[in-house]
């Protein structure tokens, strides 16, 4: 396993490096300049004070040169800095993670929670009344379009009733501490948890219902064993096992989903600040986002399927 684990490492590096060339190319090569709207005006008539800014900035030369150049900044742990606010882009990105990992770790534990019981009864009992509410939920959370899910919960549980923060992490202009955190937490979790959950409950009653045709459900229940027993030691064990891959697989489309909650209920993560330096053609911040990005998708990846071997004997790596 450790050579395969390895070579599936030497393999990430090799896409995150192409990764990083693709988007360093598209963002050098799309039209507008970056910087000549965040200007001064009296610069605009010193062309030798223009000159110093883009040398500073790092966009003179052609596209390879300050290609290569920023790889020699990356190495030694300097992503550049940023076009807007003159701050190191990684003190930027490192800000923000934070704040995504609390709303991504939080929504996925909430989908979890949602979907993996609710797609193991709706698997146990087929075509009842708890399977119908499993697969009613699924089609109505995949059919509802996130941003529109997130302007609903905005307009009713904030605005309408003010139960939650309608924006933000944290209170303005007040003392805050661990509950406000959590009232802020709370909306926009529940929404990337329920857009998340229809997955766990669709994968989760096909399995179930796939182990429970198998020859050794038929034969522990044959040999007396109580049904709470067969259940836990021998459907549920077997059945979670693919879990794994869609537990795994579905970190990169939960911070996908991220980056639009981020902005509805304006979260000061990884997703606003990757749309903002898109915008704003904010190189060195946009290429620390995207390869943080990158970084986790590779990561996630390698992982799941080191996962997936420990906890099945029968897969071996050689």
């Amino acid at each position: 396993m450790w050579k395969y684990a390895v070579r599936r490492t030497l393999i990430a590096a090799l896409v995150l490096f192409l990764i990083s060339v693709l988007d360093f190319v598209f963002i050098n090569l799309a039209p507008g300049d970056p910087l000549q709207a965040m200007l001064p005006p009296e610069t605009a008539v010193n062309g030798a004070n223009i000159q110093a800014l883009y040398e500073k900035a790092g966009l003179t030369g052609s596209v390879p040169v300050r290609y290569l150049r920023w790889v020699n900044q990356v190495l030694h742990g300097n992503f550049g800095t940023s076009f807007r606010t003159n701050q190191p882009a990684t003190t930027m990105i490192r800000q923000v993670i934070p704040a995504t990992l609390l709303l991504t770790v939080t929504a996925k534990i909430l989908a979890l929670v949602i979907g993996v019981p609710l797609g193991v009864m709706s698997g146990l009992r087929e075509r009842s009344w708890i399977d119908q509410i499993g697969t009613v939920f699924s089609f109505v959370s995949t059919a509802i379009p996130g941003f529109f899910l997130a302007i609903v919960a905005v307009f009713v549980l904030a605005v309408h009733l003010r139960w939650f923060p309608a924006t933000g992490m944290r209170s303005y202009g007040q003392d805050t501490g661990p509950l406000d955190l959590l009232r802020h937490l709370i909306l926009p979790a529940c929404v990337l948890g329920v857009l998340s959950a229809p997955g766990y409950v669709r994968y989760t009653r096909t399995a179930v219902l796939d182990v429970l045709g198998d020859d050794y459900i038929r034969t522990a229940r044959a040999k007396g064993l109580r049904e709470r027993r067969v259940i836990w030691r021998h459907i549920l064990p077997n059945a979670l096992m693919p879990l794994i891959t869609v537990i795994g697989l579905g970190i990169p489309a939960l911070l996908g989903s991220s980056v639009l909650i981020e902005q509805v209920f304006a979260w000061p993560g990884m997703g606003q600040l990757s749309i903002n330096s898109a915008l704003y053609r904010d190189y060195p911040v946009f290429m620390g986002t995207a390869l943080f990005y990158a970084l986790v998708v590779l990561v996630s990846s390698i992982v799941t399927d080191l996962a997936y071997a420990v906890a099945n004997p029968r897969i071996r790596y050689e």
